[in-house]
């Protein structure tokens, strides 16, 4: 072989050699995990107050379902039956039969609403609740409520008021007994 041609293997190995090492260098930059930059990886852990937590059985609810259903039931009751306006008169007392018993339903159907040809009226608001006394059948809850009076200038007066609710288990179902405003 003379000088020429090897000259040329030798020119010709070289940059296939070099076009190998520049393809393995390509494909060791793309398949390579990125450096650790201080700072931008420093994300700090959340971990909630509550995950450390752990469940016991052994911790009473703070209401028995009971409890909880006479409970609501009051406070449903107390906030229809202290909310009215003049636009829809007397609409409260309806919606208040089927969560009354036989006596308050007489009560609330004889119940005289004296209203004024001016608007007014009254929304009612549960606050929070305490049982008083509560047996197999009877229960009394004192719902403490926020009133928001508005009258025909629509100016509002807010205050707060409690009612007692008085309870009664029939056939298996809890109703509203009486209600006195405090």
């Amino acid at each position: 072989m003379d000088k020429e041609k090897r000259k040329k293997i030798i020119w010709l190995a070289i940059i296939i050699l070099v076009i190998i090492g520049i393809f393995f260098i390509i494909w060791r930059l793309s398949n390579r995990q990125p450096d650790y930059v201080p700072g931008v990886d420093d994300q700090p852990v959340f971990a909630p107050p509550s995950s450390d937590l752990e469940y016991n059985p052994l911790i009473v609810p703070s209401q028995t379902t009971t409890e909880f259903s006479v409970v609501s039931l009051s406070k449903s009751f107390a906030e229809r039956f202290g909310s009215w306006s003049t636009d829809n008169p007397g609409h409260n007392l309806i919606e208040l039969s089927s969560l009354s018993t036989q006596s308050m339903q007489n009560y609330l159907n004889n119940l005289e609403a004296n209203y004024d040809d001016d608007f007014t009226g009254i929304t009612t608001k549960s606050i929070s609740a305490e049982i008083l006394t509560m047996t197999d059948s009877q229960a009394a809850v004192i719902v403490n409520t926020q009133r928001v009076a508005t009258d025909e200038n629509f100016e509002q007066n807010i205050y707060y008021q409690d009612i007692e609710v008085s309870l009664s288990k029939i056939n298996d179902i809890w109703l509203v007994n009486s209600a006195y405003w405090q």
